[in-house]
């Protein structure tokens, strides 16, 4: 049953046309909340020409919080505000920075209304209105704020063909931002159908910090490993989520005895970090109290601190990796899915890991085992990028 339910509430995600249409209900629906937002916000003096500013709600670790600290510190004639919401190490830090607003909230509705530009990680998130995304909202209520830009900060390098999801008719942001030469090639094509102008290639705000912060810092002893997340699994319960193949592999990695001995013999930390809250949520099934792994939660950790502490990533298909790359740090790759990748979430793009990846492919946790002793032996200095098996 509960695979039946998981199975029809992905064919809806997956479902182009019966999700939007069911989104937009949804909107439409609260039009008297929209509407009292807007009254409210023509009243708001402290809110003209704000700059709002976040990423997915709960957290400050990424683009969003980067550029807002930058606003803060370089333009303060800029009106800048981060909405955020939670009893959180994160949110107290944006508290103490400037001005903030609870994510959802009321004040976050009338805040969104009397914005000049929403900059965000993500999309949805930062539309105060249920089930909204920027498309949507401008769809139905653009003739209200028909001055109010979105700036898409993104959340990673794009890498996957994400044509399907990405392109200007699905998301209309006025601006997209990109790191890469490949990367604003890639969403500057016509199969994205941007206008000219609207895919910008700045780079990263947390790569700023990343490089302000990297002076004067020996990297420790420390190993995270990083796998992203499977959208095909995120309805499923815990019981057919340790049935899977992502589960199990990454359970028979974090559990492998030559793994925990590894680390313990060599005096090395092994952190188990997964950036998506999704699995975060799901982190106690992973059992890790007899073994040598420490998690790590998101929520109360720094993402820059444990990358510039750290002296080797692994990860699957996660971008995170070109943070560690950007520092010119040793990697490794443990692909042991591909194929199911490919089937049920990104399909393969301008980047080739054998081609363009920054360190070895490893398809096996025997082969990855064996490339994190190589990288032991090698005081985690660049190796030469082969393919194992």
């Amino acid at each position: 049953m509960n695979q039946i339910k998981a199975a029809a509430i992905y064919y809806v995600k997956r479902n182009i046309k019966l999700k939007d249409f069911i989104k937009r209900v949804l909107i439409v629906l609260q039009f008297p909340i929209v509407l009292i937002a807007f009254v409210y916000s023509k009243f708001s003096t402290k809110n003209r020409n704000l700059w709002l500013i976040g990423e997915t709600g709960t957290d400050a670790k990424d683009n969003g919080s980067a550029f807002y600290s930058y606003l803060i510190h370089n333009h303060p004639e800029i009106n800048a505000m981060y909405y955020i919401s939670g009893e959180t190490a994160a949110a107290a830090r944006i508290h103490r920075m400037g001005k903030s607003v609870v994510t959802n909230s009321f004040q976050h509705k009338v805040a969104f209304m009397s914005a000049k530009y929403i900059l965000s990680t993500h999309d949805g998130y930062s539309i105060p209105f249920v089930g909204a995304n920027w498309h949507d909202f401008k769809a139905i209520y653009g003739w209200l704020t028909p001055r109010l830009q979105f700036v898409f900060l993104s959340h990673g390098v794009s890498k996957d063909d994400e044509s399907g999801n990405a392109n200007y008719q699905r998301t209309r942001f006025d601006y997209f931002v990109t790191s890469t030469e490949d990367e604003y090639e890639e969403f500057s094509s016509s199969r994205y159908g941007y206008p000219s102008g609207n895919v910008v290639k700045t780079g990263l705000s947390r790569y700023d910090v990343l490089l302000a912060n990297s002076d004067g810092i020996t990297p420790k002893r420390n190993i995270v490993f990083m796998p992203t997340w499977r959208y095909y699994l995120a309805d499923v319960d815990d019981e057919e989520f340790t049935k899977s193949r992502y589960f199990k592999q990454i359970y028979s990695l974090l559990h492998d005895s030559n793994l925990n001995n590894l680390i313990s013999d060599s005096q090395v930390e092994f952190y188990f970090f997964p950036p998506h809250h999704e699995i975060q949520k799901r982190m106690k099934l992973f059992d890790l109290d007899e073994t040598k792994v420490v998690p790590i939660d998101t929520e109360a950790s720094v993402f820059s601190d444990v990358v510039l502490s750290s002296s080797m990533m692994i990860t699957d298909f996660s971008s995170v990796i070109f943070d560690f790359a950007f520092l010119y740090k040793r990697t490794a790759y443990f692909q042991f899915d591909l194929e199911e990748y490919r089937r049920g979430q990104y399909k393969q793009g301008y980047f080739q890991y054998a081609r363009d990846g920054f360190g070895p492919i490893c398809t096996t946790k025997d082969a990855l085992i064996s490339e994190i002793q190589n990288a032991i032996s090698d005081d985690f200095k660049i190796a030469r990028i082969v393919k194992l098996s």
